[in-house]
């Protein structure tokens, strides 16, 4: 890659024919440009009514695209009267040069509307850019392959060249070098931690990819994951866009402060994608895999507890048990299961083991399981001991801790027998039995005597009509004089706090001195009114009236209306 030398001095192709207030514009900010990077020329169109889009012949040293679409506004004006309005299209394209020297824009025709408008030649400096803009990347880690459980650490390193504007003299800062890299960029894996800000930031001295020593920014980045699946692990790709800068301009600001900020006026895209690392995710081995290893990878601190101590057979004893991760760096417990305790021969020999997994609760380090079981027999004195392996990847061993047994209590359970419930001789019946003499005909048979043969029919009777009507009438009218007691003590109550309301108001206006608190004083007048006609109200309303609505200055108003409630409350 060459290198450049910036030096931008500002100028401006405003040339056209003008026909009427049609016009067509050429608008090319640079008068120097940089080898390889593209300088902007937009074409205007003023008040063109066709659509057809202007091209661009082929220039001798420029490779030339057109950007896609258009911009379009409406602009109108009012002066004296008169409304006019203009509309301009703006085309856009970029003209790379593909040489160092003085190159020539000549004069360009463009037809709109059937009128040919022409520009006039430009001439363009090229020279080579101050930098070469170099972009690396590279991530490195974890090379070996990794047991399932076990965390893949990898470190993003991006060398970015830094840049210093010749004419300026300014050098950006690691800060402003990052802030170029595009949104477009993608960071795979690290994307959380460059979110976090867990990012460092170093200068080093380096050689471009010619060889040419420059200055570095390194921006270093760690992350860990951790396989869900065997096999060989998929990373993300990691693929870094950056718009590096070419030249630099001070822009002054339009504040009242004033001052002038610092931009970047010309830049190039360019890229760098990191090689992976190849990792596979292997399965611990089978040879000397203890039956209750569930998978857990590294080095473990494996407590347990049972609560009651005390129970029947067949009760259920709920074992706490808490798996601490005591390997170095961080930790993942999220796939971390409890050793499978139903597959224990000591214990499930005097105890029932549900074989179903469980879930836990992680705190930092540790995850905790609750497990329970139920013993099979009086007698039990003890849990015993209960193991939890672990496969650890530095020795290729499985290693086991076991817990100390729990002394416990299992009674047994009292029974009752059939005997006991019917027909038996124990304590359950206090009398003997009685000798019982069977009746025939039934419940029937029980009762005896002439009446018996008393008809049992009910005649309608007005002292009976009354006794069955009377009290439900009786209920429905003492509730419908409740609720309108309820409803006239509640509008009785609403309005007494109204009346107060209204008094407090106009005691809080001693003197009236402007339309508001006229209308104040009036609002709180009308609830004291109510729907009654005081002569003394009448004519304070009509006073507020006159002050609210014509403009009458009433200074004793406010002390009339205070004098009124004074008297009203009295």
């Amino acid at each position: 890659m060459k290198k450049f030398l910036a030096i931008i001095i500002s100028s401006t192709i405003l040339v056209a024919t003008t026909v009427y207030s049609q016009e067509v514009l050429v608008d090319m900010p640079q008068n120097q440009g940089y080898l390889g990077v593209p300088l902007k020329l937009v074409v205007v169109y003023k008040d063109v009514i066709s659509n057809d889009e202007p091209e661009l012949p082929a220039i001798d040293g420029f490779a030339i695209l057109k950007r896609p679409g258009t911009e379009t506004a409406t602009q109108t004006t009012f002066v004296n009267g008169k409304v006019t309005s203009t509309s301009t299209v703006k085309h856009t394209f970029f003209l790379m040069p593909q040489r160092i020297g003085a190159l020539e824009i000549p004069a360009i025709t463009f037809v709109a509307d059937g009128k040919a408008f022409q520009t006039v030649p430009k001439s363009i400096e090229v020279v080579e850019t101050p930098t070469s803009g170099a972009l690396k990347v590279e991530v490195s880690g974890t090379k070996d392959d990794v047991y399932l459980g076990q965390p893949i650490d990898v470190t993003l390193r991006i060398f970015i060249e830094q840049f210093t504007d010749p004419t300026l003299g300014i050098t950006l800062d690691a800060r402003n070098m990052f802030s170029l890299l595009s949104d477009n960029s993608s960071f795979g894996m690290f994307t959380e931690a460059l979110q976090d800000g867990r990012a460092s930031v170093q200068t080093v001295r380096g050689t471009t990819e010619e060889g040419v020593p420059t200055t570095f920014y390194v921006y270093t980045i760690q992350a860990t994951t951790w396989p869900e699946t065997t096999g060989e692990y998929i990373f993300d790709p990691i693929s870094i866009i950056a718009n590096y800068p070419v030249s630099l301009s001070r822009q002054e600001r339009s504040t009242f402060f004033g001052g002038s900020s610092l931009t970047v006026s010309q830049s190039k895209l360019i890229s760098a994608q990191a090689d992976m690392p190849t990792i596979h995710v292997l399965s611990a081995p089978v040879q000397d895999r203890p039956v209750w290893f569930t998978g857990a990878v590294g080095t473990f601190d494996f407590r347990i507890g049972a609560e009651p101590r005390t129970v029947n057979v067949g009760e259920t004893i709920t074992l706490t048990m808490r798996v601490t991760d005591q390997s170095s760096g961080p930790v993942n417990l999220d796939y971390l299961s409890p050793p499978a305790l139903d597959r224990v021969a000591s214990l499930t020999k005097q105890f029932k083991v549900p074989d179903k997994p469980l879930g836990g609760i992680i705190e930092s380090r540790t995850k905790t399981f609750t497990q329970t079981i139920r013993p099979r027999q009086a007698g039990v004195s003890e849990i015993p001991p209960l193991p939890m392996s672990s496969f650890n990847p530095t020795t290729n061993t499985y290693e086991t801790v076991w817990t100390k047994g729990i002394p416990i209590k299992v009674k047994s359970v009292d029974t009752v027998s059939a005997s006991d419930l019917v027909g038996g001789t124990g304590s359950f019946t206090s009398e003997p039995l009685k000798n019982l003499t069977e009746v025939e005909g039934g419940i029937l048979a029980n009762y005896t005597g002439n009446a018996l043969l008393i008809s049992q029919n009910t005649s309608l009777t007005p002292t009976l009509l009354i006794a069955v009507v009377f009290p439900p009438m009786a209920c429905v009218a003492i509730a419908i004089v409740m609720l309108h007691k309820r409803r006239t003590q509640s509008d009785a109550s609403r309005l007494k706090s109204a009346k107060k309301n209204a008094k407090t108001v106009i005691q809080s206006i001693p003197i009236v001195i402007n339309t508001l608190q006229a209308q104040q004083v009036s609002n709180a007048l009308r609830t004291l009114q109510g729907q009654k006609v005081h002569p003394e109200i009448e004519a304070l309303l009509k006073r507020c009236e006159a002050a609210q609505f014509g403009g009458i200055t009433d200074d004793s108003l406010g002390k009339d209306a205070n004098t009124l409630v004074e008297a009203m409350a009295c």
